[in-house]
Formats: C-alpha cells, structure tokens, sequence
C-alpha cells in the first residue's frame, strides 16, 4: 500500500506533561488538537498547501524543540489517514543475528526496539533522533538497503464502517 506524506496533517508526540507548551509553540503553524482514541498525541492542522510536507515538517520541528516529535500523517490511496507512532518495522530478506540487528541499527540511526516473536525476519525501530528525521525519507532509506524485504512506518489507523454494512 502506498502512502503519501500529507503537506497539513502532523502527528505530536509532545508526552503527557509537555502537552500545554507543545500546543503554545505550535500554535502560530495552525491548531492543535488531542488525536482521538490516543492519550499521548496531538494532531496539528494547518492550512492545505501553505508549505510542501517536508518544509510543513521541518518548521512544525523548529517550533516544537525538544518538547516532543512531529510526523506527518500518512495518506493512503484511498484517502485513509494513517498516524505514525514513529517507529518503523522492518522485515529482512534472511533472519538477521542479534549482532546484525544492532549493526543496522546503527547504521541507520536507529534503536532497535524489539524482534517479532512469529516473524523472525522482522523488527522494530526508532530513530535515535527523530526530530532530525524526516519519516518519509527515511523509511525510504532503509527500504532502498540490500538487506530489507520490505519497510513501513508503523501507524495507528481508524477505519469507518461503510454505510449499510
């Protein structure tokens, strides 16, 4: 499934206590709201079109500081919105030893957060800086290694009942 960056809808992982502060730095990008069925999240808002995604990002980040991590959200083909959490699976061609684990994970700037239990080719990661990360990128970035089969931002998604079903 392909997802695209959105240029107005990013995910705020300010924590719990720098919830208030986060909202006040932002405010002059657009608004900001608790991201529904998440206790830690915020969505901020801003105007369609008045920045590309990338440079919507890198000043959302600018004003944010080290209060927190911003993402965009990630479109789907069929317009569904998909929230990352900021971490990245990844699934190797081949079952990675621990050692390999850690070595990509640092050539990557990542932490290796843990091993799928059932997929063991399979992992997950954090940048060890996300705000210096543009997710996009650089799930792009490990997706384009020799070593991976496929990767993914991992996400919170909310899927709508259609009507009459």
């Amino acid at each position: 499934m392909k997802q695209a960056p959105s240029d107005h809808l990013f995910v705020v992982d300010a924590g719990l206590r720098e919830r208030d502060q986060a909202v006040q730095r932002l405010a002059p990008l657009g608004t900001v709201k608790p991201l529904e069925g998440s206790e830690r999240l915020l969505l901020l808002t801003i105007a369609p079109g008045s920045l590309d995604a990338e440079s919507a990002w890198s000043r959302a980040r600018e004003l944010l500081g080290d209060l927190g991590n911003v993402h965009p959200v990630l479109l789907a083909e069929l317009g569904e919105l998909h929230f990352p959490t900021g971490e990245i699976s990844v699934r190797f061609h081949e079952v990675p030893p621990d050692d390999r684990l850690q070595e990509f994970a640092a050539e990557h700037g990542l932490r290796l957060r843990d091993r799928n239990e059932y997929v063991p080719q399979q992992a997950v990661f954090r940048p060890v800086d996300s705000s210096a990360s543009y997710l996009p990128n650089l799930v792009k970035e490990l997706a384009d290694t020799k070593d991976t089969k496929a990767v993914w931002a991992n996400t919170l998604t909310r899927f709508q009942r259609a009507r009459g079903a």
